[in-house]
């Protein structure tokens, strides 16, 4: 704990608003202005009570190592497909699971709006277009893809869980070998069998072709499988630009109409993500489990897509209170990344962090299921639901190497804790610590039209990962005041 001299709270209450200045690279000219500020004058007249002006870089961090025992795979942005080894986070598998439904009501008329007969319809094709937008791992090598038929019903209301299945066909309706082409072209065009494409026409103009939940009954979905040789993730959009297109024309035409089948929005689909972490610093990681730092090399660890996360606490926080009534005036959360060793494992590019209980399982607000983020607000932090929505979602910093966070349109090096912190404080935050997240997007709610809860969507939709070296990797930097 350091004392700011010749300062008093009207001038360091003033300093986070008008003087948004980055930590750590310019702490020590940030300090220089704190210690040169003046009593006020004309301003205003000095407190009656004594107050302490200071700031603090030594409040206990303890992080560890978290094996969430839950995370929701329904309802992502991707459809996951692949398979790769990692030597922290071990051997990972992904399968994309997803319904098929119509994209439209598949009505074949004539000009007369007259229904045209089957024998009219003639099949001339099927293709499965699969757009990816994320790609990690060596995407240098062959990879395959095989589609199966889904033989069980996927749930649009069921939350499924990252160890979560659906039985499928064990014989493919396709299988598909590719290399990865991230920057020229990322749309891939599958040739479906003919008896699955005539299947799909024969349901031109019956109800099953109207109605998604007849259409289930026939066509369950798909379940995109990886080899067994693959080395690299695909996510595939699942935004209208992935489907199912069935080509086919009436009896004397001499060109095709196309009918297409969703993989997107509105359907049901969740991604099932295997990872064999044996022979890896996390192999005796278990669910709900915290692995302290200190047992892992002072290193910890985060890939929230396979469940595991890197915890933070603040077991010393709590001590501030013997020095009075506190006030944090600003927090700084300052997270370095140990930079990967291999390109293809890059770090995630968003970033935030979520409270959770005693168990180590993420919080979610009631009833409308928000995660608990730290929001954004740097004032007492709000614990009503609507609060949630405003999450602080930090950005990496190729340049500075950290995660940084804005106050006012202001770029801070650093992630803002001091509403977080004071919520803790005056009572109203349990201290149970908080666990990191990588979100895919920082759009996580949506009000037009009215508030929609985006988090699924981009929550656990990749796999990327990060690692936490020592002490230095994580430091909090507090400014607080306090009185008698």
């Amino acid at each position: 704990m350091k004392r700011l001299p010749n300062s008093i709270t009207t001038c360091t209450r003033n300093w986070p608003a008008k003087h948004s200045i980055g930590l750590p690279a310019v702490l020590v000219g940030s300090l220089a202005f704190l210690t040169a500020c003046e009593e006020p004058k004309e301003i205003g007249l000095p407190p009656t009570t004594p107050v302490g002006v200071y700031y603090t870089d030594t409040l206990t961090i303890s992080r560890s190592t978290v094996l969430l025992d839950s995370v929701r795979s329904n309802g992502t942005g991707t459809l996951l497909m692949g398979r790769y080894t990692d030597p922290v986070f071990g051997r990972i598998q992904a399968t994309g699971f997803s319904q098929l439904v119509p994209a439209t009501q598949f009505v074949v008329q004539d000009a007369n709006k007259n229904n045209i007969p089957d024998a009219q319809l003639v099949y001339d094709s099927t293709r499965l277009v699969l757009t990816y937008n994320f790609v990690y791992g060596d995407t240098l090598k062959t990879q395959e893809l095989a589609v199966h038929r889904l033989t069980e019903e996927i749930s649009r209301t069921k939350s499924y869980d990252i160890r979560s299945s659906a039985a499928y066909d064990p014989q493919p309706l396709t299988r598909f070998q590719f290399t990865p082409t991230p920057v020229k072209q990322r749309t891939q065009r599958l040739s479906l069998p003919a008896t699955f494409g005539r299947e799909l026409l024969a349901l031109a103009n019956k109800d099953a072709g109207k109605v998604d939940s007849l259409f289930q009954k026939q066509f369950k979905g798909l379940a995109l499988v990886p080899g067994p040789n693959n080395s690299a993730m695909l996510g595939h959009l699942v935004d209208g630009s992935s489907a199912v297109l069935l080509y086919f024309h009436k009896e004397g035409d001499t060109t095709s109409t196309v009918q297409a089948f969703s993989l997107g929005a509105g359907v049901g689909r969740f991604n099932q993500v295997r990872a064999d972490r044996s022979g890896t610093p996390l192999a005796g990681l278990r669910p709900g489990q915290s692995l302290p730092a200190s047992a892992t090399g002072g290193q910890t660890f985060v890939q929230p897509g396979t469940g595991v996360t890197t915890k933070l606490e603040f077991p010393t926080l709590l001590n501030l209170r013997q020095q009075g009534r506190i006030a944090i005036n600003r927090a700084d959360l300052i997270i370095t990344p140990k930079q990967p060793d291999n390109s293809s494992f890059y770090l995630p590019p968003y970033l935030g962090l979520a409270e959770v209980n005693e168990q180590n399982q993420i919080l979610r607000s009631s009833p409308s299921g928000f995660v608990q983020f730290v929001t954004s607000a740097s004032s007492l932090f709000d614990r009503s639901e609507q609060a949630w929505v405003n999450p602080q979602i930090a950005t990496y910093d190729s340049r500075t190497r950290v995660y940084s966070a804005t106050e006012g349109g202001v770029r801070t090096q650093s992630i803002l804790l001091g509403g977080y912190l004071q919520s803790i404080l005056s009572g109203l935050t349990p201290n149970r610590g908080l666990v990191i997240q990588t979100p895919s997007n920082t759009a996580l709610f949506s009000t037009s039209g009215g508030l929609a809860n985006l988090t699924q969507f981009y929550l656990n939709d990749r796999l990327w990962r990060m690692v936490l070296d020592g002490s230095a990797s994580v430091r909090l930097v507090v400014f607080y005041t306090y009185s008698n």
